[in-house]
């Protein structure tokens, strides 16, 4: 039997049309769950988003055209009775916990019981420009916590909260849960004080980083430790891994592609600061940058891009991404199975760029395949 499971994660675009074929390649490759952003902005610069230098544009004609995920995992489960739908991730700056409370056990019976709830502390890029708040994410993820813990716990009886960023007073939440039980809450993290979070809360964990097995299982311990700490069992916790993918029949063209892709260059500036200065290389936002969490997408210039491709190097790709032949992949994440991950979830990033088109999903169905094996 297979010690791993397989997602996959969907643009959540428009046209839809684009997402309905990939769920479909999805479901073909042995996909379990098809996971979507939640986003207002894209994932690059308007200026970016032209076939020259984005193979992707061809066919979705804006990067910043993305769907509500919450009627579109509805209708996802409708039409695909076997597969489970999840956020990778929501917050609780857009969406009140309360309004995620609702949401959440209400596609829980719409799927009957096959949704994720996946959740983070959110990016600047859905916040801070629609004039919403910006700082104070972890403590704002942990007073939210709380209070969906307090609401599903409720049985309908009023319920008071008085927090720093929240607070409830006589608040009402009956709605019943699916088989008495919370839709299962995903939290993506990867530092020390998200993963604590993870263990409190989390019947699941959605990292996205680039780590060794080793790393991968330091911090799944913290995970656990904070979850012992809070006497709760890690029995059917699910520890997953986002897999960033450039796929190809040669990794070094397909690094080479990426050394030469725009798009590459600005997913670059994502990389946090600590991680170019590790490679003795200057961020082109400053050694003290965050990363991926900071970054707007609309606020990047050309200029910005080409020096950050001018510096970046395919060492410092590969701390974001997985290259090369589904083989070679494969044999790069087994580590962490042995270190404890049990759903991988596919993320295509090379059809932005490469230009393989459907070849692409035929590399993800071989790879799909090796991953169940390991």
């Amino acid at each position: 039997m297979s010690r791993v499971s397989i997602g996959y994660q969907d643009g959540c675009l428009a046209p839809f049309f684009v997402s309905t074929f990939s769920i479909q390649q999805a479901e073909a490759l042995g996909a379990d769950t098809i996971w979507f952003p939640d986003h207002f902005m894209g994932f690059a610069p308007k200026w970016m988003w032209t076939p020259e230098m984005c193979a992707a544009a061809s066919v979705i004609p804006s990067g910043d055209a993305l769907f509500d995920p919450v009627p579109v995992m509805a209708h996802v489960a409708a039409r695909f009775p076997d597969l489970f739908v999840g956020t990778s991730v929501t917050e609780a700056i857009r969406r009140h916990p309360v309004s995620l409370a609702q949401t959440f056990v209400t596609l829980d019976h719409l799927s009957e019981g096959r949704v994720r709830f996946g959740i983070g502390n959110g990016l600047r890029e859905n916040t801070a420009p629609y004039g919403l708040p910006a700082t104070h994410r972890v403590a704002r993820l942990e007073e939210a916590l709380e209070v969906l813990e307090l609401l599903y716990a409720s049985q309908g009886r009023p319920v008071d909260f008085e927090g720093r960023y929240y607070r409830l007073s006589g608040a009402v939440f009956d709605l019943p849960l699916w088989q008495d039980r919370p839709p299962p809450l995903y939290v993506g993290s990867h530092a020390p004080r998200m993963l604590a979070l993870t263990g409190r809360f989390g019947d699941g964990w959605l990292p996205g980083q680039v780590v060794s097995g080793r790393e991968y299982g330091r911090r799944l311990d913290v995970i656990s430790g904070a979850a012992a700490a809070a006497g709760r069992s890690m029995d059917g916790f699910v520890a997953s891994q986002t897999m960033l993918l450039v796929l190809g029949d040669d990794r070094a063209q397909v690094l080479e592609q990426a050394m030469a892709s725009p798009y590459i260059g600005y997913n670059a500036l994502g990389l946090p600061g600590v991680v170019w200065r590790a490679h003795g290389l200057d961020h082109p936002l400053g050694d003290d940058f965050a990363g991926q969490i900071e970054l707007v997408p609309a606020q990047i210039t050309r200029e910005q891009v080409a020096l950050a491709q001018s510096r970046m190097t395919s060492a410092l790709l590969e701390e974001q991404y997985y290259f090369g032949t589904p083989a070679e992949i494969a044999d790069a994440v087994a580590p962490l199975v042995d270190a404890g991950c049990s759903h991988f979830i596919l993320a295509n990033m090379g059809g932005n760029f490469t230009g393989r088109g459907a070849r692409d999903f035929e590399s993800m169905a071989d790879l799909a395949s090796r991953l169940r094996k390991i």
